[in-house]
């Protein structure tokens, strides 16, 4: 990766999606790392960030973990937190009814 010994989180970070938004273009068999390619693969790796987000924030909750304690590990507020990661509310029905 050629950031051995690097500490900051951002910087090692960074190179893990770099690395990873190349790998995605190779298995994908693109075979040359085009502008396109690497937006398509870094858009596919954000997607599937996500989903594991919702996952963990799942398992979090299912183990106790609060949404301010969630939020504070998302760096996000407990309100953003949770409607982001929370129940959906059931959606109200649009109908009218037949009169």
């Amino acid at each position: 990766m050629g950031n051995a010994g690097t500490s900051d989180p951002a910087v090692v970070v960074d190179a893990i999606v770099d690395e990873a938004m190349r790998d995605v273009v190779t298995r994908c068999g693109e075979g040359e790392l085009t502008v396109g390619a690497a937006l398509a693969a870094t858009a596919a790796l954000r997607d599937a960030a996500d989903r594991k987000l919702f996952v963990l924030v799942g398992f979090a909750r299912d183990a106790g973990a609060s949404w301010a304690s969630i939020g504070a590990a998302l760096g996000v507020t407990t309100q953003a937190a949770h409607q982001r990661f929370g129940p959906k509310p059931a959606a109200k029905s649009t109908a009218r009814r037949a009169r």
